[in-house]
């Protein structure tokens, strides 16, 4: 049995695979695992983040990947308030003050980027990741597919459910695109993928 059986004996089928990325919209997750790296984005090759993997807790197999930089002072300021949110909306009240004291000890005097991506990733590895026992943290993830796909796997993780402010605009811009297919209609051109180079 080759790798490529099931596309090959279904070329011009609809696509029934997959389906392990989000829908659009906000989801609550767990974290899953957390990886700090470099990647490569438009102003820097080499920016500092950390790849935080997600899994629904409905269905394991569904996962997505977000990405908190560490690039900017702006970056990571925002990808602190994120772990610290996590981090208090994860204790029981009673423990919501350690957390924002725990925050001002490892976080305080820090003036380096990079610096603030170590310790946040040691202090998410030390307390997000769920053991065999315990399941990880909870956090939220929003996901906006591109283009023609109804679901990914890439999305930005939050400690609260986030909401797109321009939703209403997305949501009747692919209702638009449907009711065109339905009707027979052309989709606008920016709509639909290049095969020129087929």
């Amino acid at each position: 049995m080759g790798m490529f059986d099931e596309v090959l004996n279904n070329v011009g089928e609809p696509y029934k695979g997959g389906g392990k990325g989000f829908d659009y919209g906000t989801h609550e997750v767990i974290i899953g695992m957390i990886e700090p790296q470099q990647k490569k984005t438009k102003n820097n090759p080499n920016a500092e983040v950390i790849v935080v993997t997600v899994y629904d807790p409905d269905a394991e197999d569904r996962t997505a990947e977000a990405t908190l930089y560490f690039h900017t002072e702006g970056g990571a300021r925002m990808s602190i308030t994120k772990i610290l949110g996590i981090m208090v909306h994860n204790v029981g009240e009673e423990k919501k003050e350690k957390v924002r004291e725990l925050g001002k000890k490892l976080f305080g005097s820090i003036t380096d980027p990079t610096e603030a991506r170590n310790v946040a990733a040691k202090l998410m590895m030390d307390k997000f990741m769920g053991s065999t026992s315990k399941p990880g943290y909870k956090a939220f993830l929003f996901v906006d597919p591109q283009g023609k796909y109804k679901t990914s796997s890439y999305g930005d993780v939050w400690h609260y459910a986030y909401e797109d402010p321009n939703a209403d605009d997305r949501a009747e811009k692919a209702s638009d695109i449907q009711d065109d297919i339905k009707n027979g209609e052309s989709v606008p051109a920016e709509d639909i993928p290049n095969f020129d180079d087929l």
